[in-house]
């Protein structure tokens, strides 16, 4: 298990390569090999003889990863992994967790609060407040939540099923009372093929929600304004 904890622990008056030759000491590791392929993993590998000091914020995040992979690490703990950094760094930083995933079969634990980068990440999310796990929900599951949709109260949510399969169209019930369509439908056509299966809708509203927003929802955003 390795970790980068708001900000890489390295020395800014030595170069990567001997960055890692001090964690490597500091492990216990027998010797040096696996330096330069770790580089080159992070796309450091050129950096030759050139002081951390003179890195980028994105160069120094990235060797924050070299260091906290040492000793093969298989499970990566990142706290806010591009924070400070400009729009290529969070690219490059972005890119490289999800190298390291995909090829290299390592898990990547990220606690963030800039949510729409989660969005391009992460495949589960746990939602924290107040040191308390208040929801956990996969990257599907909070896709459908924040989807496009229609939420509408019906007098009678098993005719109006009925009404939605004929239809054919994409919904979920969401109560004994409403229900969420996804699909392209018209107010009229709605009203429509509802009134046909003898059911009145009672009020309609259209939904679209961001991850930002459902987290907000979720936790009560009012409190955290």
């Amino acid at each position: 298990m390795g970790a980068v904890v708001e900000t890489p622990s390295i020395y800014l008056d030595m170069t990567a390569e001997d960055n890692l030759k001090q964690q490597y000491l500091i492990l216990g590791q027998p010797d040096f090999d696996g330096i330069r392929e770790l580089l080159g993993l992070v796309g450091l590998g050129d950096t030759g003889k050139k002081k951390v000091k003179d890195f980028s914020l994105g160069m120094r995040q990235r060797l924050g990863i070299a260091i906290a992979l040492a000793g093969n690490t298989d499970f990566l703990v990142l706290d806010e992994p591009v924070n400070g950094l400009d729009p290529q760094g969070i690219i490059e930083i972005r890119e490289l967790i999800l190298k390291l995933n995909r090829e290299q079969g390592i898990t990547v634990l990220i606690s963030s609060h800039i949510l729409d980068e989660l969005s391009k990440l992460a495949t589960h999310y746990g939602f924290i407040d107040h040191g308390h796990m208040v929801k956990e929900i996969s990257a599907k599951e909070l896709e459908a939540a924040c989807a496009k949709k229609i939420r509408v109260r019906v007098s009678d949510v098993t005719a109006f099923t009925k009404a939605l399969e004929h239809r054919k169209a994409d919904y979920r019930i969401v109560s004994d009372s409403e229900a969420d369509i996804y699909s392209e439908i018209t107010v009229s056509e709605l009203v429509e093929i509802a009134n046909s299966y003898g059911c009145e809708i009672l009020t309609m509203k259209e939904q679209d929600e961001s991850l930002e927003s459902f987290y907000l929802n979720l936790i009560g955003g009012a409190d955290h304004v």
